[in-house]
């Protein structure tokens, strides 16, 4: 799996999941000039740089975990079934560090959704779905050696 591409997956869906958790109402016209965004806030910016550490200490794990899962997968002695047993013991052994960039993730999501006026409970729901996807990526990538896209060659 390239990690470089989950994680843009996962950014993408942090920017877009106040868009899937509402209907957007009809927008006005924009007016003729629109003030400059407003400087983030101290919160934000520590959450960015949070997110930022996150996402290094998970590529750093990926690094380790993608050539011992290979290593697994050409295993033939091993059914696929103990395959998958083994390959999951040892992202149990990274959970730590999968769980904070979850945890992270699933934290700007909902600064966003609040800044874009979305409801508590749909941002929730939305935060709740991505760590699921995230989770599941990294178990798929994993087990299949295969990208979330369908792509061959996880470790290379």
């Amino acid at each position: 799996m390239s990690l470089r591409l989950a994680l843009a997956a996962s950014a993408l869906l942090a920017v877009a999941t106040p868009v899937f958790a509402q209907q957007a109402p009809v927008a006005p016209p924009a007016p003729p000039a629109a003030p400059a965004a407003p400087a983030p806030t101290p919160e934000q910016t520590a959450l960015m740089t949070r997110m930022q550490a996150a996402g290094e200490a998970l590529e750093a794990a990926m690094e380790e975990l993608e050539p011992q899962a290979e290593e697994i997968r050409d295993d033939a002695a091993l059914s696929d079934a103990d395959k998958e047993t083994r390959i999951r013991a040892l992202i149990a052994g990274h959970q730590p560090v999968i769980d904070e960039f979850t945890t992270s993730l699933q934290a700007v999501i909902m600064m966003r959704a609040a800044a874009d006026g979305t409801s508590p409970e749909e941002a929730a729901q939305g935060a709740a779905m991505i760590a699921g996807m995230v989770s599941g990526q990294i178990a798929q990538s994993l087990i299949t050696g295969e990208d979330p896209d369908g792509e061959t060659g996880a470790g290379e």
